[in-house]
């Protein structure tokens, strides 16, 4: 699947975060719901796709992504888990 056929596939992602999916080899609708929103983001950084920036809205868009809403309507409970994942990884830079 090309950047362009993902990011039409899943919402909230455009081509430069399906082409950061891809780089991750998440290359498809179904590995990123296998995998989650916090393992993808995890992969993305191991392939510096995040440049050690650690931004919670990645993570609502994956989410998003994966749940087939919009990354606004994410439950404010799950972004507030976001933020601590994030502030956790800077933590741990």
């Amino acid at each position: 699947m090309t950047a362009k056929e993902l990011a039409k596939s899943l919402p909230n992602v455009g081509i430069k975060l399906a082409e950061k999916l891809i780089n991750a080899n998440i290359d498809s609708p179904q590995k990123l719901a296998e995998i989650g929103a916090e393992s993808a983001f995890i992969k993305i950084n191991e392939t510096k796709g995040f440049c050690g920036k650690f931004n919670a809205l990645y993570l609502y868009a994956l989410e998003g992504a994966i749940t087939n809403c919009n990354w606004l309507k994410i439950p404010e409970a799950r972004k507030i888990e976001f933020k601590k994942f994030t502030k956790q990884l800077r933590k741990d830079k």
